[in-house]
């Protein structure tokens, strides 16, 4: 019985593959530090209106590192459409 795969990336080159991977990669490991600071104001402060603040601050700074990785997955992704 032949082999067949349906995943997308099976079309990608090697490198673009590893560049893919390695964005993905960084974009989880972004989003597991939010995710722990976001337990840790939740953890240990009591005043609700400082935690908004902290969570706004954390959010804004959150997107703003992802967002490079997240215009590179774009790019590629237009560039390597079919």
């Amino acid at each position: 019985m032949p082999k067949t795969s349906n995943y997308a990336y099976d079309a990608y080159t090697p490198e673009l593959y590893s560049v893919v991977k390695e964005a993905l990669h960084r974009l989880g490991d972004l989003d597991y530090h939010y995710a722990t600071e976001l337990c840790q104001v939740d953890t240990n402060l009591s005043d609700d209106e400082v935690k908004k603040y902290i969570k706004q601050r954390i959010l804004a700074a959150h997107q703003k590192l992802r967002q490079p990785y997240i215009e590179l997955l774009n790019t590629l992704r237009l560039q390597h459409e079919p």
